[in-house]
């Protein structure tokens, strides 16, 4: 879950294939390094530097993006199998790179 670079940073990746998914669930893996108090709100920072804030939500079922995950869904023109990758910076901030299906980076 380090990244490569040697950095203190976290990152996940999943592969979407359905664009029009309405939460997306963070692997169970992942979810304890979020800290307790922070479980409400988080950022995501696409390629062009533009934030969203997304709703986290926790149940039974794992943690996900939630509320405002269909709005960075629409506005980044997801079609499906697309590879995103999730940097966290520990602060509730996710920095999103985006691959297509070629494999090349958006």
């Amino acid at each position: 879950m380090r990244n490569s670079k040697g950095d203190d940073s976290l990152c996940f990746y999943k592969i979407l294939f359905d664009p029009e998914i309405e939460e997306l669930r963070i692997p169970s893996d992942f979810v304890k390094h979020i800290t307790e108090e922070a479980i409400e709100i988080a950022f995501l920072v696409g390629s062009c530097g533009k934030y969203w804030n997304v709703e986290l939500v926790q149940n039974e079922d794992g943690m996900f993006f939630h509320g405002g995950w269909k709005n960075f869904m629409m506005e980044q023109h997801f079609e499906g199998g697309e590879l995103l990758l999730f940097n966290y910076d520990g602060k509730m901030t996710f920095h999103v790179r985006i691959f297509d299906k070629n494999g090349l980076e958006r």
